[in-house]
């Protein structure tokens, strides 16, 4: 059924609010400073970008049901990020300080593959 798309596709998607979803596995060996790092570059990043509208991030619980699960255990970190409309995300998603988020925080110490991303119109 195509039913969700006749939803979104019916409104000029560049004027409706983006929200941003991204997680990843980290590695084993990363230290609670890295991750502490990690968290903190994460948290960071509203005062840095304006577009940022709205954020939550979430770091996971390791329960039981979740790291035995049947498709495959949790991953450790979700972050959200709110935004007015696409352009607001494109702009957030190459800024310098997004940028240097992922390649000095997050791509260090994540397992290669874990990454998982979707941005949709809320």
């Amino acid at each position: 059924s195509r039913v969700w798309q006749n939803c979104v596709f019916c409104f000029p998607i560049a004027a409706m609010p983006v929200r941003h979803i991204v997680m990843f596995t980290v590695q084993d060996e990363a230290t609670e400073a890295q991750i502490g790092e990690l968290t903190s570059g994460l948290l960071a990043l509203p005062e840095k970008i304006p577009e940022i509208k709205g954020h939550e991030l979430g770091v996971d619980m390791k329960l039981p049901s979740g790291q035995a699960h049947p498709a495959g255990k949790n991953r450790s970190i979700a972050w959200t990020a709110d935004f007015d409309n696409d352009a607001d995300y494109e702009t957030y998603a190459a800024h310098p300080d997004h940028v240097a988020c992922i390649k000095e925080k997050i791509a260090p110490i994540i397992v290669p593959g874990t990454r998982a991303a979707i941005q949709y119109v809320r």
